[in-house]
């Protein structure tokens, strides 16, 4: 248990520090273009997937957006591209995982990378480094820990219920968000399990749904005393992804299939199918971008 405590702690903390790195590198020179990047949904939709990549989270992009619209800074359409992108963005922890460092490397690289941080003109840099590097070391514990998890039967029954029935799979994926307060560690701890052989990736696949839905609800209690426009935000964010899993769910066997193409390997499948997910989700609004704008109006009726 004291494996994955820490290593829940260096991943979580390593996310923190990666976004915290990236922002002060990069936020700065993405401020003074935000009008010009939202002016066409695509637009929008690009610079949400940068913004999300930086942050290493789409829900911190979401709450950021509803500030933006609370204080009339960009309008409601201008920011809906920017959820869009900001799904996409979020995969960008994921896949970075997915690659994978040996443990031998980690302690030497982790020391570069502190260096750098003393360096100030690469501190931010280091930091960044600092951060993905500590989510590789929290990884390796995290493994050596999840593996005495097989052996509790209160785990073993609710892994057996999620294989055999979906929904399961689909609360379980919005708890693990709730408590983790971020659906790219959830994701993460998910990859580990299935590569571990806990979970298989039909269940992954249904987990990953209810990642994106729990990744809302943070930005829906955030707009709930904001003004109509932030409440359009938060619910665009939060119809976009249950749309998707209304999508994918009778398609999951295709996902899976999809994601085999491009690799074998258990956890980097559950990484594609993550990412597929919201990219197709995202990218499937976009012919139909006004009558989905229309559609959040409706729900969330008001000036």
């Amino acid at each position: 248990m004291l494996n994955i405590l820490l290593g829940l702690a260096l991943l979580l903390g390593g996310i923190s520090v990666m976004r915290y790195g990236l922002k002060k590198a990069l936020w700065h020179r993405l401020q003074g273009v935000l009008g010009k990047l939202t002016k066409t949904p695509g637009r929008g939709l690009v610079l949400g997937t940068i913004t999300a990549a930086l942050f290493q989270s789409s829900t911190t992009v979401c709450l950021i957006t509803i500030g933006l619209v609370s204080a009339d800074y960009m309008s409601f359409r201008q920011a809906l591209g920017i959820i869009l992108g900001a799904n996409i963005g979020t995969c960008s922890t994921v896949q970075l995982v997915s690659l994978s460092v040996p443990i031998e490397y980690i302690l030497p690289l982790l020391s570069l990378s502190l260096l750098l941080c003393i360096w100030a003109k690469q501190r931010n840099l280091g930091l960044a480094l600092t951060g993905l590097l500590s989510m590789f070391a929290g990884l390796e514990l995290l493994v050596t820990g999840i593996s005495g998890l097989a052996q509790m039967s209160e785990m073993t029954e609710y892994l057996v219920l999620a294989n055999s029935q979906p929904l399961y799979g689909i609360w379980g994926g919005i708890l693990a968000t709730l408590m983790f307060q971020s659906s790219s560690a959830a994701t993460v701890l998910l990859m580990l399990l299935a590569d571990m052989g806990l979970v298989d990736i039909s269940t992954a696949a249904y987990v990953i749904y209810g990642n994106n839905i729990g990744s809302c609800v943070s930005s829906v209690v955030f707009s709930a005393a904001a003004p109509v426009a932030a409440r359009r935000v938060a619910m665009s964010h939060i119809l976009l992804n249950v749309l998707g899993v209304i999508v994918f769910f009778p398609l999951t066997h295709w996902l899976i299939s999809a994601a085999g193409l491009f690799t074998d390997d258990f956890s980097g499948q559950v990484a594609v199918i993550h990412t597929l997910f919201n990219i197709i989700s995202s990218l499937m609004i976009l012919p139909v971008f006004n009558q989905f704008a229309k559609l959040i109006c409706l729900l969330i009726p008001g000036r």
